[in-house]
């Protein structure tokens, strides 16, 4: 503790010798140098290229714009040091475009000069050399959007091991399309389109948020829908099953040992409990061969389901014998 007293001492001591003094009267002189160097820089005006977010206001409820506009408008200004400083290190200003002010023949017309005039006065009457877009048309319309389903275009596949349950589902199934109000919807248009969804491989339940396609010129809202692929994980399963003759001669009968075989197979998860998996397992007479020394008869399976992978039989022939009634 003495020590930093000590220190201290020294440290005052020194301040107060004229160098010291002299030391601090520098140090003061390039502080107050800074300050005016600083406030004259931002006094000076200086060109900066800024990116403006734009908005369209007053709209009423019963107008529907086709067209959102630009997020914002890219410009060029001139401006002090100190509203380039509030620009850029706090929120840029937002340009509104006044819906009144700017209506024309069913859409917003808007050329340089009034957007340069916009841009001004957002930047506090800075001076505005370029703006980007130089000019915008805004088409809108009064009449009720049309109702139309939502058709997926998806082309997706699971990995090994699982299976795809059921048709993707949507969020929305229904969406409502605005056009001009010159323009009437297309004859041969009946639904709105996803983007195509093209996905492979899939493990586990997938959702996508994907855009839709309208007419050209129009607007669709929602513009964009949540798409769910269900997917579940496949579970091998075995079951008996009778063994079917078929295409046996009149006054004949075909019969096989064993008369039942089993058939294994993978199913989805959930329909691992349901009984309704139906397939048959068929002897066609009419591979047996005349004469035939051979005491087997081929088996094949029908109808297997879509849903199940790997369906095999535990043999592929059967013993036989026929009988004539």
């Amino acid at each position: 503790m003495s020590h930093s007293k000590g220190i201290f001492a020294r440290g005052i001591a020194a301040l107060r010798s004229p160098r010291g003094r002299d030391t601090l009267m520098f140090l003061l002189f390039v502080a107050i140098s800074a300050v005016l160097w600083c406030v004259l820089s931002l006094n000076e005006e200086e060109q900066r290229d800024l990116r403006l977010p734009l908005k369209i206001t007053n709209v009423p409820d019963s107008v529907t714009l086709i067209s959102k506009g630009p997020e914002a408008l890219n410009v060029s200004l001139r401006a002090k040091g100190t509203q380039i400083m509030k620009m850029t290190m706090g929120s840029a200003p937002t340009v509104n475009i006044d819906y009144r002010a700017y209506r024309s023949a069913g859409a917003l017309k808007l050329s340089n000069a009034d957007l340069k005039a916009l841009a001004r006065n957002a930047a506090g009457g800075a001076q505005v050399s370029v703006v980007y877009p130089d000019t915008l048309l805004i088409p809108y319309t009064t009449h009720p959007g049309f109702l139309m389903p939502v058709k997926i275009d998806s082309k997706v596949s699971a990995g090994i091991q699982s299976a795809i349950v059921g048709e993707p589902k949507l969020s929305v199934d229904t969406v409502s399309v605005f056009l001009p109000n010159s323009r009437a919807l297309p004859d041969n248009f009946n639904s709105v389109s996803t983007e195509p969804i093209r996905l492979q491989g899939l493990s586990q339940t997938t959702t996508r948020r994907v855009k839709l396609i309208g007419p050209p010129g129009s607007r669709v809202i929602p513009d964009s829908v949540d798409v769910t692929i269900d997917v579940e994980p496949m579970i091998f399963k075995t079951r008996k099953v009778a063994i079917e003759p078929i295409n046996v001669p009149a006054h004949t009968k075909l019969i096989t040992f064993p008369a039942q075989i089993d058939v294994s197979f993978m199913v989805p998860m959930s329909a691992y409990t349901r009984g309704d998996t139906r397939f048959r397992v068929v002897a066609d007479y009419r591979t047996i061969t005349a004469p035939s020394t051979s005491k087997m008869i081929k088996l094949s399976l029908l109808d297997v389901p879509s849903r199940l992978q790997n369906v095999h039989l535990s043999a592929d022939s059967a013993e036989y014998i026929i009988e004539r009634l």
